[in-house]
């Protein structure tokens, strides 16, 4: 329990980006070959999950957690609402909430959680369209100038478009558990601790839903320090219905 937090180093920022763009421009050749549709359509997913994964990296990283110029509100609801006073490490889940999203609109403080249809709808919306906002220009557009109205391009939009929906609904589950179907998967617990560690240490675990540059980049961290284990709840701790999960007979019996 050693891990420290990961620091972002030139080369291997670098490397990591050479990867994700030869690996982008093989799916894409593979992707303007005469090859029957289905050939484009996975090499549209091949190629959009990466860059997603990239933009969501971008996002969270740079837009939700860095200082812009004229963009500071963006950061203050994220670190200030979101990390600071609605789901910091002591108080990682909201499990009577009756909204999955927190409200936005002003008055921002005191924070709080929606406690309206309206005002959940637009947090929620919101993160929905920050990302396929985002994806369009950089993703599905030069794919529409390479390939045109292909099956390459239907698939990358229709990834794109399902992917920042799952990137809003996923983090609402993780943060507001209700016993749904999805909060007793597997990779719905992996991504859970992985950002819990994030909640913990916000420099690292940057991707949210595809942490796939996380490894790529060198931000990915897989355990806590021994420092912060002692400072902070275990994953376990912080979010008692994943142990619950991991630990069935103890479920049973608070059940019975």
């Amino acid at each position: 329990m050693a891990e420290t937090s990961p620091r972002l180093r030139p080369a291997r920022v670098t490397t990591g980006g050479a990867i994700l763009l030869a690996w982008s421009a093989g799916m894409i050749a593979l992707g303007r070959l005469d090859a029957p549709p289905i050939v484009g359509v996975l090499a549209a997913i091949g190629l959009t999950v990466p860059l997603i994964s990239f933009w969501e990296w971008m996002v969270h990283g740079v837009l939700y957690h860095r200082r812009l110029p004229g963009l500071d509100v963006i950061r203050e609801i994220h670190t200030a609402g979101h990390h600071g006073a609605l789901f910091p490490p002591k108080h990682y889940v909201q499990p009577s909430a009756g909204f999955p999203f927190m409200r936005f609109r002003s008055p921002r403080r005191p924070w709080r959680m929606a406690d309206n249809a309206v005002d959940n709808f637009l947090t929620s919306g919101s993160q929905v369209a920050l990302h396929f906002v985002v994806g369009l220009p950089f993703i599905t557009l030069p794919v529409y100038l390479l390939t045109g109205p292909s099956p390459f391009f239907w698939s990358s939009l229709g990834t794109l478009a399902v992917i920042s929906w799952l990137l809003a609904y996923v983090h609402g589950c993780i943060h507001t558990p209700r016993d749904r179907a999805i909060e007793r998967m597997g990779w719905f617990l992996w991504l859970d601790r992985h950002h819990y560690i994030h909640h913990i240490d916000q420099r690292a675990n940057i991707n949210f839903l595809l942490p796939l540059c996380d490894v790529l980049f060198g931000t990915l961290k897989r355990q806590l320090s021994e420092s912060e284990a002692r400072r902070f709840p275990s994953f376990e701790q912080a979010k008692p219905m994943a142990y619950d999960v991991l630990h069935p007979t103890r479920r049973a019996a608070r059940r019975a």
